[in-house]
């Protein structure tokens, strides 16, 4: 039996208990819908993250998202030691698709940060850099990992680099000594999911979220998808008592 959870989460600007905002929003939504929803929620990943420090250029972070997006990470985290991750809502959709509707995009201040997020998820993390040692090959897909790419002209931070587990490098057989931002993001991403997923595989399984964050997220997409969706659950949970506030 799938377990439920009684937390709650903040939609349109109110508390709601996650089990009553599925409940409510359901009906508002076809069964193709839910469907689909529940098969890309069984193929999510939380043990593979995307890390990237201080991108410039707007088309690379989205391109970064919808990459990641589409090979099924659920967690994006943007290092921003010096300047803002440029954000997709700043973007079109054609270049995003929209897929920073479905991921989690967490923004760090600096490398300790970073370290922090990771160890609090029992991750490590790994940074690309053209003169590691470690190849993209060897990198363990046997523990969570992020998998962390840097500045599109200066790669990462050498204090970004010490906070790094290890580092790795994407091999190249050209006169060109490194490839774009996002091309490196996809090429590191795709073999590192290919071989996380073929593990999960032989232990039966399809992605890796836990039960809690399947409804959470399940609940976060359905409002998302539902026009009005803040109204309706206004109209249909308004006797919820909302949880107290933490003192402050």
């Amino acid at each position: 039996m799938e377990t439920r959870t009684r937390a709650m989460i903040n939609v349109g600007g109110a508390d709601y208990e996650v089990e009553a905002i599925i409940e409510a929003l359901s009906p508002h939504l076809l069964p193709e819908r839910i469907a689909r929803m529940s098969e890309v929620l069984d193929r999510r990943l939380a043990s593979v993250a995307l890390g990237v420090e201080d991108l410039a250029l707007t088309h690379n972070g989205a391109a970064c998202i919808r990459t990641a997006e589409g090979l099924g990470l659920q967690d994006v985290v943007a290092v921003e030691p010096q300047r803002p991750y440029p954000l997709p809502a700043e973007t079109p959709e054609a270049v995003t698709k929209a897929a920073q509707r479905w991921v989690d995009l967490h923004r760090l201040k600096d490398a300790s940060a970073l370290r922090a997020w990771a160890e609090a998820r029992g991750m490590r993390i790994f940074g690309a850099g053209p003169r590691a040692t470690m190849t993209l090959e060897a990198l363990p897909v046997d523990q969570p990992a992020l998998l962390l790419f840097g500045n599109e002209k200066n790669g990462l931070l050498p204090s970004t680099l010490t906070s790094c587990d290890d580092t790795f490098r994407i091999p190249m057989y050209g006169f060109t000594e490194s490839y774009n931002v996002s091309v490196s993001v996809g090429m590191g991403l795709s073999a590192v999911v290919a071989r996380r997923r073929a593990a999960l595989a032989a232990a039966g399984a399809e992605g890796d979220l836990s039960p809690a964050r399947r409804r959470l997220l399940l609940a976060r997409w359905a409002f998302q998808s539902v026009r009005a969706a803040d109204q309706i659950l206004a109209r249909k949970l308004s006797g919820l008592t909302p949880p107290p506030k933490a003192p402050r």
